[in-house]
Order: structure tokens, then C-alpha cells, then sequence
């Protein structure tokens, strides 16, 4: 697999083609409205997309397709160019359209994504809680993602990868509800260098206490936040290394562009799983408009 990346300090700067078509997910907040806009502006047709986890249904335009039948549902735009526009879409929506377009012959697609200026903090006075964010409204909690699911059984070790943001809660969650994984066996990523300079102190700060109170020793690794080729890697990395007996899972509670690399590499490799607890992203999650990404991935894989 190949990511050709492309950032931009604004949409007018962006060397970008055009596309038959666009799938977007809900805007909710300045960067997901510009986003759509801007691949909307692009794009012969444009169509809706969000996963219910509850259900395990796709709501797509006016139809509710299962998870399992995607594949079949996207063999109807074979042949056509498709960009999913990543700010708006979910990890679950990407994962699943990129294992899609690759099952039904796609050599390629184009992503974008949008950083925010700057993400809402809760409103708390005192100073302990300066580095808190109102991101999510709830997590409905860790389920399965069809094609990934995460098998815990006695039969194989596993070893886990949890790529963090700033939300500490949905480490300690996953950690609390999955008993029968080892955090000696586990390594945590962080977003290195960070969107902005500092930022990256909010998630080590927020995630600190978890790592140290749940004794995650499989090491501490870093990806640049807007890289998700540099996940990809990593995960290659780890994958390729993995001894008979072991086996891997991905928890992408991080970046989106991390999420991306990992959306990437779980759809082309069905046997690791995957660890994601469906959150419901806030209205006005963030601020403003700050750079624009470009990800344009040829598939492949590079280790089976």
C-alpha cells in the first residue's frame, strides 16, 4: 500500500482532481462544513453515510444496507473515482468502504481531511482541568467491526496497539471491559509531532495516569498526527514481527488521520482485530478551519 500525501495551509492551495464521486458523512462543526463544501464543489454525485453500531446497518442515502452486504452495494460504482471525505466520516464508514472498493477491484482512493484550529475544552475553573475537551457527548461502548472482530480466547496471545488522543476514558473503558487483555502485552501511540505544538502534552497528560495504573509495558510509540502512512508502517512493522502464537488488535482512539492508517491496514487485513467504541462526536467539537490533507492510497499489501 502507498499513501501519496499532500497538506496545504488553505483549499485553494490543494492540487486535487475531480471525482465521480464523493461519500461524506455528517457535518458538525466549521471544518466538516468546509470539508463538504469544498469535495462537494469537486464531485459529479455525493452521497451520505453513516453506521449505526447498534444495528450494524449502514444508513446510505435512502437505503439501510448490512455490514455484511457492503461489499455487494459497492459494486454498483466499479470503475468510478471515489473520495471519502474523512473529516466527516467515522472510522467505522472508512474501514469498511476502503475493504469495499478493494473487494470490488478499486486500485485506488482519495481521502480528505481537515484539522481543526482548535478543539472545545470544557468549561471547569480550576487548573487541574485546563487540559479537558468536550469532543464526545457518549461512547456506547466497544463492539465488534464486521470483518475485524476481536477474538479473546486462550488459544492465542494478543498483542494490542492503542493509538491515543486526549479522551483518557476510552483507555481505562477498554482496559476495564476486556479483563482477558494483557496490558504487558499492549503498546500505546501518540500523535507525534501533534497538529500544533503542545498539543501533544494534552494526550500524554490525559493518558498518563491509565498507562501507569494499568501497567501497559509493551512501550510507547510515536506517528505524526496527520500521518497515517506512518501508522500503516508501524502496524506493518508490528505485524510482520508477531510470533506464531500471537495475534494483533488495533483500538484507533486517536487522531483521525491515525484512525485513517488504521481504518487502511485493518482493511487489508482481515484476521487482526480491531477494538472502537462508536463515539458520538459533539456538535461544534471544534473551532475553525486550520490545514488541509491531501491522502491518495494505492492498495496493496505488503506483508501477509
Amino acid at each position: 500500500m502507498r499513501i501519496k500525501m499532500q497538506e496545504s495551509e488553505s483549499q485553494e492551495s490543494l492540487d486535487c482532481k475531480k471525482f465521480d464521486l464523493a461519500i461524506i458523512g455528517k457535518a458538525i462543526d466549521d471544518r466538516g462544513y468546509a470539508a463538504v463544501n469544498f469535495i462537494e464543489s469537486l464531485s459529479d454525485e455525493s452521497f451520505l453515510m453513516k453506521y449505526d453500531a447498534d444495528e450494524f446497518i449502514f444508513n446510505i442515502k435512502d437505503d439501510k444496507i448490512d455490514a455484511d452486504d457492503v461489499n455487494d452495494y459497492f459494486c454498483r460504482i466499479r470503475g468510478k473515482s471515489v473520495c471519502l471525505e474523512a473529516t466527516t466520516l467515522g472510522f467505522v464508514e472508512i474501514c469498511l468502504v476502503c475493504r469495499a472498493l478493494q473487494f470490488n477491484g478499486f486500485d485506488s482512493i482519495t481521502l480528505l481531511y481537515v484539522e481543526p484550529q482548535r478543539y472545545t475544552r470544557l468549561q471547569r475553573t480550576k487548573l487541574l482541568h485546563k487540559r479537558d475537551f468536550d469532543l464526545s457527548d457518549e461512547f456506547p461502548g466497544y463492539r465488534a467491526i464486521p470483518g475485524n472482530t476481536l477474538l479473546l480466547n486462550d488459544r492465542y496471545t494478543q498483542y494490542g496497539v492503542f493509538l491515543l488522543g486526549y479522551e483518557e476514558r476510552r483507555l481505562d473503558r477498554a482496559l476495564e471491559d476486556y479483563q482477558m487483555i494483557k496490558p504487558s502485552n499492549c503498546s500505546v501511540v501518540f500523535g507525534v509531532p501533534a497538529f500544533k505544538p503542545g498539543w501533544e502534552m494534552d494526550a500524554f497528560a490525559n493518558n498518563i495516569r491509565v498507562i501507569r495504573d494499568k501497567n501497559i509495558r509493551g512501550g510507547v510509540l510515536f506517528c505524526g498526527a496527520e500521518n497515517p502512512a506512518a501508522v500503516v508502517d508501524l502496524l506493518d512493522e508490528i505485524y510482520c514481527g508477531l510470533k506464531m502464537d500471537e495475534r494483533l488488535f488495533i483500538a484507533p482512539i486517536g487522531t483521525k488521520p491515525n484512525g485513517i492508517g488504521a481504518a487502511l491496514f485493518a482493511s487489508v487485513h482481515p484476521k487482526i482485530g480491531v477494538l472502537y467504541d462508536h463515539p458520538k462526536r459533539k456538535q461544534g467539537r471544534s473551532n475553525q478551519v486550520s490545514k488541509w490533507h491531501i491522502y491518495e492510497v494505492e492498495f496493496g499489501i505488503t506483508c501477509v
